[in-house]
């Protein structure tokens, strides 16, 4: 580290060094009488009388001495025996005061002598004023090669510290646009993190002490006339001396150089007298690299909103256009906080936005501009310094808020609250197109649901399969993890789960509810919208969900059953989904009607009315199925025994009863394979397929039995076996039949009661 002897030296070489090249720079342009160069020294002191440099003129017969003992006047004269001494201070701008004098012979009249050495005084002047100029145009062509801020203020700290040596400058710009300092340049890293940290609590406040302290006259403020920390509004202890001097631009000031000095060395009135000529000179280019900064900065932003609305306008998610709005807002502004607040009935994001509460506190300045549509401005809201809400307009609505804010001081001038503004119309109109694209979707998916359930119909779906194919496709329609399917059941007294996403529930019945959501649902027909509900509002076994909507299955005004559609996501739904659900139960509904009834007509033309066995159509086409894909079968041709006495002891309707008896027993004795069906009149018939004979005269033997035992009054049946194998040839079904037939008309001769096979042909 320098010491104390070694810096004054330095500083002193430093000043002597530019006192000297400019001293050398004047005698050039010397010219005077010969009575004054034929014998004679010239030279240039310090105020203390040591020459610092000296031009020999003619032949002088005499020496010049290293020093002389000079007096601080404004013209003064020596003599000794052989030689006269005069000198003139230099005064002006010169940044090291001094004296320049010359040694003549005693004969020289000291008149002419002061004229010349006054003449000599204002060239050396002017030459020191041509240095300062130079270096100041130096400066100045330098900083207009490059308009960049960064680039001009750190070439401005770079000379300043060159001119005015063991100095530390930090440069500050005042961003007037963003209503903040700008301290980003400095000679010293130290400084200026030191500056950044722990003097800027509050730059706008630093800003207007700075400027109220300056006036028309004064030029710089420094130790002796103005107080830093008071000045600064910081409580750290500035042990340096100091000198701020402003840059000016149409009598405003939008920056200044602060440069710092140990204590030792306060800085000279010449060279407060450079530094400010230095700021004034450059003050032009240094408004013109802020202006060209703005312009930078609306060019970059204007570039970032084309980029934007072509990004906002070229998306058709939601997600995407939500995610662009936040990361732009966020790159824009990134000394503030950004949220974006949705409504409800919009938020059908995955994205992490908020969601609007309406009360007075949380977030009244968003809710506020919502429900007015317009940009609003809070300077101070709690422990935020600013707070600023856009709504997201689009022409149908209001979707959500912008909200930027900041903790700490900051303040946004109305260009970039328009731009704001504008982004958050972009968004909203982008938002808007993306929400009815999705819409659009929606309703696609829709009909095109609606137009598969009618071609699925048109099919002779199964209800069950329908009902299947109806919870998938609401399941992917709404994009939601469960699905459930309710109908009432006469025979059970109770809503039965007939469809669900979890296929472990098996036959959920469901009570009617006397209390509760489900009673609104199933007994007052409203309609669920649950944004974030418990498990316990609604007891749906094996489901766990937050979100939640349902609607009744109407017919004849009565409920008929429910379509569930829960998620574990809150407010996974909105408002449009549920009218959406309202809209697609009723088409539901009438497919699953539709679906009923056409089972319904299926059954009765392929059954019998009064035993509800299959009819003999039915019982001829499975014949030919099976043996297609079979490799053997069994029929069993059966007729009750004396029939017509039952008929005329106790009448037709106890006849109709007897067959009813006899079919029922029959469905229940034989397996769900099997096929039992009315021939006609009081013979029957059960077709067992892949049964060879011996099994069949089993199941026939049981049919016997049963029969004989469980009808009331009792009646027997006599029974006809046939049977065919692919290995002994297939039979037709007519040949099928007339061989049963030949066995029953055999079991009949022989008795009846009692059973006979076949015979093979």
């Amino acid at each position: 580290m320098i010491n104390q002897n070694r810096k004054e030296t330095f500083l002193a070489d430093y000043y002597s060094a530019q006192i000297i090249n400019v001293f050398r720079k004047s005698f050039r342009f010397i010219s005077s009488p010969s009575f004054l160069l034929n014998k004679g020294w010239i030279f240039i002191s310090d105020k203390s009388g040591n020459v610092l440099a000296f031009e020999k003129v003619g032949a002088p017969e005499f020496e010049i001495k290293p020093f002389y003992p000079i007096q601080e006047m404004d013209e003064h004269s020596q003599n000794d025996m052989t030689s006269k001494v005069m000198y003139l201070p230099i005064l002006g701008d010169t940044w090291f005061p001094g004296f320049i004098g010359m040694v003549l012979p005693l004969s020289v009249d000291e008149k002419q002598v002061s004229a010349f050495l006054q003449g000599f005084v204002n060239v050396f002047c002017l030459m020191q004023e041509q240095s300062i100029a130079k270096e100041i145009a130096y400066c100045i062509r330098a900083v207009n090669q490059d308009l960049h801020l960064d680039s001009v203020m750190q070439t401005i700290v770079h000379r300043i510290t060159l001119n005015l040596t063991l100095s530390d400058c930090i440069a500050v710009v005042f961003d007037e646009e963003q209503s903040v300092m700008l301290p980003r340049w400095s000679s010293s890293e130290q400084k200026l993190l030191q500056w950044q940290t722990k003097i800027l609590n509050n730059p706008k406040k630093i800003y207007e002490n700075i400027v109220a302290r300056f006036s028309a006259k004064r030029r710089v403020l420094h130790n002796d006339n103005a107080n830093l920390e008071e000045l600064l509004g910081s409580e750290n202890t500035f042990s340096e001396r100091w000198l701020i001097a402003p840059f000016r631009y149409n009598g405003k000031i939008i920056g200044f150089l602060l440069l710092m000095r140990d204590t030792e060395h306060p800085f000279t009135t010449q060279e407060q007298k450079f530094v400010c000529r230095f700021t004034k000179d450059l003050s032009l280019a240094v408004h013109n690299s802020t202006v060209y900064m703005r312009t930078q900065r609306d060019e970059q932003k204007q570039a970032m909103l084309f980029e934007i609305t072509k990004k906002f306008h070229s998306s058709i998610n939601v997600d995407n256009v939500l995610q662009a709005v936040i990361e732009n807002t966020r790159k824009l502004y990134p000394d503030m906080s950004v949220d974006l607040w949705l409504s409800h009935d919009s938020f059908s994001t995955t994205l992490p936005v908020k969601q609007f509460s309406y009360s007075i506190d949380g977030n009244s300045v968003s809710a506020q501009a919502f429900m007015e549509a317009r940009t609003v401005i809070i300077p101070s809201d709690g422990e935020r310094s600013l707070t600023l809400a856009a709504p997201l307009r689009g022409k149908q609505g209001v979707y959500g808020v912008l909200e930027l804010y900041s903790d700490k001081p900051i303040s946004l001038p109305s260009r970039e609250v328009e731009y704001i503004t504008m982004l958050a119309d972009t968004a909203g109109n982008a938002f808007e197109n993306a929400q009815l694209y999705e819409q659009s979707n929606r309703l696609i998916k829709e009909l095109l649901l609606i137009d598969e359930m009618t071609r699925q119909l048109n099919k002779n779906i199964k209800l069950h399969d329908l009902l299947e194919f109806i919870m998938r496709k609401l399941t992917e329609s709404f994009r939601t993890e469960h699905c459930c399917i309710f109908s009432w059941s006469d025979e059970k007294n109770a809503f039965m789960m007939r469809a669900s996403t979890q296929k472990e529930i098996k036959e959920f019945a469901l009570p009617v509810p006397t209390a509760g959501k489900l009673y609104d649902l199933f007994v007052r027909k409203e309609s669920i919208l649950l944004a974030d509900g418990a498990d316990a509002e609604i007891g749906v076994p094996s489901f766990s969900y937050k979100s939640l909507m349902a609607v009744p299955l109407l017919e004849k005004e009565e409920v008929n059953g429910a379509i569930m559609l829960l998620d574990s996501k809150p407010h996974r739904y909105t408002f449009d989904d549920f009218k959406r659900l309202e809209m697609l139960a009723r088409h539901v509904k009438v497919a699953v009607t539709n679906a009923s009834l056409h089972a319904e007509v299926e059954r009765m033309v392929v059954t019998d009315n009064l035993t509800g066995l299959y009819n003999r159509k039915y019982l001829y086409d499975s014949i030919r199925q099976s043996q297609k894909r079979d490799v053997c079968g069994s029929l069993i041709l059966i007729d009750v025994d004396h029939f017509k006495n039952v008929n005329d002891t106790y009448g037709h309707h106890i006849g109709d009863e007897i067959l009813v008896q006899v079919a029922n027993e029959l469905t229940v004795s034989i397996r769900t394979s099997d096929i039992a069906a009315r021939w006609g009149g009081e013979e029957m018939a059960v077709y067992l397929p892949k049964v060879q004979s011996d099994i069949a005269q089993q199941v026939a033997e049981r049919l016997r039995l049963n029969v004989m035992r469980k009808t009331h009054p009792t009646v027997t049946i006599s029974s006809g076996i046939a049977t065919w194998t692919k290995e002994d040839g297939i039979l037709s079904v007519e040949q099928l039949f007339q061989r049963a037939d030949e066995a029953l008309y055999q079991a009949k001769r022989a008795g009846r009661n009692q059973v006979r096979m076949a015979e093979f042909a």
